[in-house]
């Protein structure tokens, strides 16, 4: 995990840094407007890991401020990074090949102009992904458990066996305030659920907890969801992060059942089952095996097995639920790369990283959550309420 966070702050630094030089060169001859342009850049880029190393040492009002112009700050600064590195690679080929009337060097006029056009166009496409961001959309999805029909019937004639609400990542006391969980919270009753899932990253991360109006207020929300067989979570990564027994706590006090490497038998007729995030591997009690978990699980009294729909926080290791006959997992984790192009690289982690997969006879929701971390903002796909409409043969 340390070498994760540390590949992440490298690029950070060397992405600001490419940023810095090329703006310190181009606003060459500039004057005041050299010294206040790249001041305000190394402001903006401190304050992202500024917020994250004065985390709990500096009072709440002083880390939000860091936190929240440092996430503003990522969504420009990766798009202007893109921009000027192409301009970059133009400028290279155009001094070889003089493509233009006036290859490089360039003149003052001709280096304003393209800093303005980078600075337009980031911001641009920051304030529509901005905007995205705070427009939810419900997705349904029709997933067919069993492969026995009768000649000429399809999934949909067969009957809904379970409708299922998932809420994945809603990252609460971060991007997810009281208003905005609000809004899924209406969103997802209106559709009438039999359940609602939360497949981790409920909580942001601990700075949640320091604000107690803003708790009491998200437990009251998440107690108006409406579903016949309630409202279940297991915890993800920042869930951890924010303290495993005070999320759960937290959760339970507000009507959500959390299942920590259990399963249960619902409605008489399937199982819920809920797996510890990986995480718990070295902020927990560590994770059973899925086979543990379920070995648990009393037959029917026909003696068939329930169908199985698993939670399960990130999407690694999907074969282990085909090996258990799991029927449905559903996970989230990913944002489906939140932010244009880091979805490419997020795909080629996961086996599937986002929506419908299927394995041996096994189904797979990767969900790009409701919510987002980090940057207000998502450039690639929707936030999602999934209404996962489960059919049986």
């Amino acid at each position: 995990m340390r070498g994760f966070f540390a590949s992440v702050l490298g690029t950070y630094i060397a992405v600001n840094a490419y940023l810095f030089v090329r703006l310190f060169q181009s606003l060459a001859k500039t004057g005041m407007l050299r010294g206040i342009a790249c001041g305000a850049m190394l402001l903006f880029a401190a304050c992202f890991p500024a917020a994250r190393i004065l985390s709990g040492r500096l009072p709440d009002i002083v880390t939000r401020a860091f936190m929240t112009m440092g996430n503003l700050y990522i969504s420009p600064m990766l798009y202007a990074f893109l921009l000027t590195l192409m301009a970059d690679i133009f400028r290279a080929i155009n001094s070889v090949f003089a493509i233009t009337h006036n290859p490089p060097p360039y003149p003052l006029a001709v280096r304003l102009r393209m800093v303005s056009v980078i600075f337009t166009i980031s911001l641009l496409i920051t304030a529509l992904g901005a905007f995205n961001a705070y427009m939810p959309v419900i997705k349904e999805v029709d997933v067919q458990i069993g492969d026995e029909y009768y000649e000429g019937e399809t999934a949909s004639q067969t009957g809904v066996f379970l409708k299922i609400a998932v809420l994945s990542d809603t990252h609460l006391g971060g991007f997810a305030g009281p208003k905005y969980l609000r809004k899924l919270a209406e969103k997802t009753n209106a559709m009438s659920p039999d359940i609602v899932l939360l497949p981790g990253d409920i909580i942001d991360g601990s700075n949640f907890f320091r604000n107690e109006r803003e708790v009491r207020e998200v437990a009251e929300i998440l107690r108006t969801f409406k579903a016949r067989l309630g409202v279940w979570g297991v915890l993800g990564n920042h869930d951890y992060y924010a303290g495993g027994s005070d999320t759960v706590a937290f959760l339970s006090a507000a009507g959500v059942r959390v299942l920590r490497d259990e399963a249960v038998v619902l409605d008489g007729k399937f199982v819920l089952a809920g797996r510890n995030d990986r995480t718990a591997n070295f902020r927990g009690n560590g994770r059973k095996n899925l086979d543990d978990i379920l070995s648990s699980v009393p037959l029917a009294d026909d003696g068939s097995k329930y169908p199985v729909v698993l939670m399960d926080h990130q999407p690694f290791d999907l074969h282990e639920a085909e090996q258990f006959g799991v029927a449905l997992q559903i996970s989230g984790h990913t944002h489906r790369g939140q932010l244009w192009p880091i979805n490419f690289i997020v795909s080629r982690i996961y086996e599937c990283s986002y929506g419908e997969y299927k394995k041996g006879g096994t189904n797979y929701y990767i969900s790009s959550g409701a919510s987002v971390w980090g940057p207000p903002i998502r450039t690639i796909g929707r936030q999602e309420i999934a209404i996962v409409n489960l059919y049986n043969y």
